[in-house]
């Protein structure tokens, strides 16, 4: 169990920091693909307020993680009117794609700096300093992968549902796109169900097993030591 309030709240924050880049690629692509329905709105912003759902974005990631370790979370949903699009199903599936990577970019970024942090200035120097720096940018790199990594799953609300669904032919997508409706179910069993039975949840297994592979290869891509 953990009670650490004060890194509870760093986590909240880099979480909300993150989502926000997250929802402002949905907003912006809906924007350069044609629909002005998120700009009308302000949410092609990267001011957090806008995207901030109080119950998903604060109070539920800041109980996971003083209690669990482990939360998951949400912003308010980047409005989109697929009627704007030229293409709705090849243009939802490049919107529901852009948050995931701009995870991936920011991750990037973060891991950038770091590296030049450390091979060129040669800081961190002692153990406080690299317990610092491990809080505030290699975790917010590791936040910021698991987001993308997490909303790839191919299940309704998450940005995977639609990507898939942007790939597949169009018979095969009608098809799957009958999954919709069974969505928030199929998402709370994921999330919950090994949980409840006892075992380790082999969904969180995968997905931590990719966040840190692609963790690992941006870190040799940018020289982390």
């Amino acid at each position: 169990m953990v009670l650490n309030l004060t890194d509870a709240i760093i986590t909240v924050c880099q979480f909300i920091i993150l989502l926000t880049f997250h929802e402002w690629a949905h907003a912006k692509s809906a924007e350069m693909l044609g629909d002005p329905t998120a700009k009308d709105l302000d949410r092609v912003s990267f001011n957090p307020a806008v995207h901030i759902d109080i119950v998903g974005t604060i109070i539920l990631p800041l109980i996971g993680t003083l209690f669990g370790g482990f939360f998951f979370g949400w912003a308010k949903p980047v409005p989109v009117n697929p009627r704007n699009l030229r293409s709705p199903k090849r243009d939802m599936m490049i919107i529901a794609g852009a948050g995931p990577i701009m995870n991936i970019i920011c991750a990037a970024v973060i891991l950038l700096v770091y590296s030049l942090v450390e091979n060129q200035l040669g800081y961190p120097k002692t153990p406080e300093q690299y317990k610092i720096m491990n809080l505030l940018i290699i975790k917010s790199a590791r936040i910021s992968i698991f987001l993308a990594v997490f909303n790839m799953l191919p299940v309704f609300p998450l940005d995977g549902f639609s990507v898939t669904y942007g790939l597949l032919p169009r018979r095969q997508a009608e098809i799957f796109g009958r999954s919709r409706q069974y969505g928030m179910m199929i998402f709370m069993i994921i999330l919950f169900l090994p949980g409840l039975i006892g075992i380790y949840n082999p969904v969180f297994r995968l997905m931590g097993r990719l966040s840190y592979g692609i963790f690992k290869l941006i870190a040799e891509i940018v020289r982390l030591q």
